[in-house]
């Protein structure tokens, strides 16, 4: 007898330190299997809307007020990994005096669309022919700053600040 009392003595111990551990094992293995939780970036708004003018103080005759941003692909010209984009006002006349013209735009970025990204904008004549502004630029946070040029001039520096989108795109 007292050799099972004292066999029990340890046991008693052992069983006592691993009762813990045993039920806590048993409740995980009761449990969902649970995955890390990866959180992941917010999901983009539709629309990214800037405001955008020149260093210099005057607005020259090619480069917008506004960019509107949009996060699907562009359809139209052959631009692969190019997006929706506008520019606002969406007219302007060819050369001074001429009738005005359509513009359309598309952008890309190298990233997703939140602080430190380098995007790059093209505007063009809807009837026709190369771009005729272009802006190179890195968004951080709700500010852009870059440079637009028209053609292959030496460009221009440019600020911007986000802004509402206007109701009808």
């Amino acid at each position: 007898m007292l050799r099972l009392i004292g066999l029990l003595g340890p046991a008693r111990i052992v069983v006592s330190t691993l009762a813990p551990v045993l039920v806590a094992s048993s409740l995980v293995a009761q449990q969902p299997d649970r995955t890390p939780i990866h959180r992941s970036a917010p999901p983009k708004p539709a629309l990214q809307c800037f405001a955008i003018w020149p260093d210099t103080g005057s607005r020259p005759r090619f480069l917008p007020e506004s960019l509107i941003l949009g996060t699907n692909n562009w359809v139209g010209r052959s631009r692969p990994g190019f997006r929706a984009a506008a520019v606002s006002p969406d007219r302007i006349p060819r050369t001074s005096g001429a009738r005005e013209d359509t513009l359309a735009a598309s952008w890309s970025a190298y990233g997703p669309l939140y602080a430190a990204d380098s995007i790059y904008v093209a505007w063009w004549f809807i009837s026709g022919g190369p771009p005729i502004g272009e802006l190179r630029a890195e968004v951080n946070g709700d500010s852009l700053s870059g440079r637009a040029v028209e053609g292959s001039g030496p460009g221009l520096q440019i600020h911007g600040r986000t802004t509402s989108c206007p109701p009808d795109h």
